[in-house]
């Protein structure tokens, strides 16, 4: 076991690997996202932070890099970087992948711009595999606000072969702007983008890192991190283009991000959290520990708690991400920061913590519902 998985408590029937580590060269890595390839190995890319001025901070130069597992997750090897950070820019971040229905796979990025007031999302495409990737033309191109897609990365294809990518932002600077929430989608496999009309807005910091999951009926449910103490949840039934006013599920939260998935041929939903109160002294409202995953059965109205998938005071798991591996296991990413620091005036602080690494955790479908006894 790597003995960075020694510093949280896990789960005794779940399997666990490290997927990128933390050092002076690299202080930090997160926000992943993982694709099965043709032949079941993983693909795994993520951003991962250069040693500079900024360190570990959101502003910090960071470039997306990519690892492959030939066991199903639990060893990842032969680390590349597959998209640089432009110099004039901050970083390059939140890399998603999504393997199209025609095989193409496509991974979508965020440049963000000097000054933290401005982004472009990219869109790269590999017709082999996800062995090399070709770039498109950008979904957006210098925003007028930092636009963000990040956090829980989320692009997902639907039923209907609608591509779907939610994303958040406002006007001004990335720390201090409200944030409401869009969508683009494409209905020519990611060759062409529209942004739907209508933002979903929730108060104080507003709504940020959407998580999308499409029911068998069609509807899309949305989960979002937000500053009010719970998980909220909207609904679409029009593929995304219109969107419910967000309501409370009831989960306390700090403000953190979520990640919602369909379990597959089924109808029931799994929500990946952080399951705490929340703290107007801690950074972002409250502990980003445990990473908890709750289920519903009937269609996100209400939710069980299954279990804690990673727990420590002192240490964080956020930046959540959740593919299926042939339709049976969920390989769940996330980062690990920590340990918490008291800053001059009381907060709890979080910028160059000691640790911040990539992880992830493998699951059985049916541990899911063991837990519950079904």
């Amino acid at each position: 076991m790597d003995k960075r998985l020694s510093l949280y408590t896990r789960q005794s029937e779940v399997a666990y690997s490290v997927v990128g580590v933390s050092g002076e060269m690299t202080p930090r890595n997160d926000t992943a996202s993982i694709a099965q390839l043709d032949d079941d190995s993983l693909l795994a890319v993520w951003h991962k932070y250069r040693n500079s001025s900024r360190g570990s901070s959101d502003f910090g130069k960071c470039d997306i890099a990519a690892k492959w597992s030939h066991d199903g997750g639990l060893t990842w090897q032969d680390e590349e970087r597959i998209v640089a950070c432009n110099p004039s820019d901050n970083n390059v971040q939140a890399p998603a992948l999504r393997k199209l229905r025609n095989g193409d796979i496509l991974l979508v990025c965020l440049r963000g711009h000097t000054g933290g007031e401005s982004s472009t999302m990219d869109v790269l495409r590999s017709v082999d595999g996800g062995y090399s990737f070709h770039q498109q033309n950008p979904i957006w191109q210098k925003s007028p606000g930092q636009w963000l897609q990040g956090g829980s990365t989320s692009l997902l294809q639907l039923q209907s072969g609608r591509i779907l990518l939610p994303f958040h932002g406002g006007e001004g600077h990335q720390a201090s702007q409200h944030n409401v929430v869009h969508c683009y989608y494409s209905d020519d496999d990611g060759q062409t983008w529209n942004r739907n009309a209508q933002p979903l807005d929730l108060p104080m910091r507003g709504a940020m890192e959407s998580s999308v999951a499409e029911l068998p009926n069609g509807e899309l449910v949305m989960s979002l991190r937000t500053q009010l103490g719970s998980v909220f949840l909207s609904r679409s039934n029009d593929e995304g283009e219109n969107w419910q006013l967000a309501q409370t599920t009831g989960l306390k939260a700090p403000e953190s991000s979520t990640c919602l998935r369909t379990i597959p041929n089924t109808e029931d939903l799994i929500l990946l959290w952080n399951d705490s109160w929340y703290d107007p002294v801690h950074h972002h409202y409250g502990l980003r520990s445990p990473l908890s995953i709750a289920l519903s059965k009937d269609q996100g109205s209400t939710w069980h708690k299954v279990g804690d998938l990673a727990s420590h005071q002192e240490y964080n798991f956020t930046n959540i991400g959740c593919d299926w591996l042939n339709d049976e296991k969920a390989i769940i990413s996330y980062c690990v920061y920590g340990p918490n620091r008291t800053c001059d005036n009381g907060r709890s602080g979080w910028e160059n913590p000691d640790v911040f690494d990539l992880h992830v955790a493998i699951i059985d479908k049916d541990w899911i519902y063991s837990k519950l006894g079904n």
